[in-house]
């Protein structure tokens, strides 16, 4: 029969010898942010439908919200949110599926991918 504390000694040597491919926390900031555009979506989107039943005239008496339609600032923060809710959404689809192996490299890709889609979008929106 094989040792026993020979074997469990073997595999304290194969867990100390593994290389850590994560670093700590990038899982937690994408779910954070995940988290935060979720809150975003939920408020934004409600305010984006009904300022534009506001602003067709549906929902009378309600002035205010019919300007809220327009404006540029509440536009850009719905952007940020779904453009990065969706990536990050996918990376977790990516990783939950198994065909990412490596958390850091598609945070930063899904990143500057969000960063370069919420740029474009928002020269587009202010010009």
């Amino acid at each position: 029969m094989a040792n026993p504390q020979l074997k469990t000694i073997q595999q304290q040597e194969k867990i100390a010898g593994m290389k850590l491919k994560q670093r700590p926390f990038v899982g937690y900031i994408a779910w954070l942010v995940q988290r935060i555009t979720a809150v975003l979506l939920l408020v934004l989107l409600p305010l984006k439908i009904y300022s534009g039943y506001a602003m067709a005239g549906k929902l009378p008496g309600i002035g205010v919200l019919s300007t809220l339609h327009l404006n540029a600032f509440l536009d850009a923060f719905l952007i940020f949110a779904l453009i990065f809710h969706a990536l990050y959404g996918f990376r977790v689809i990516l990783i939950d599926v198994g065909w990412v192996k490596d958390n850091r490299s598609v945070f930063k890709l899904f990143t500057i991918i969000g960063a370069i889609l919420c740029a474009v979008t928002f020269f587009f929106l202010v010009s």
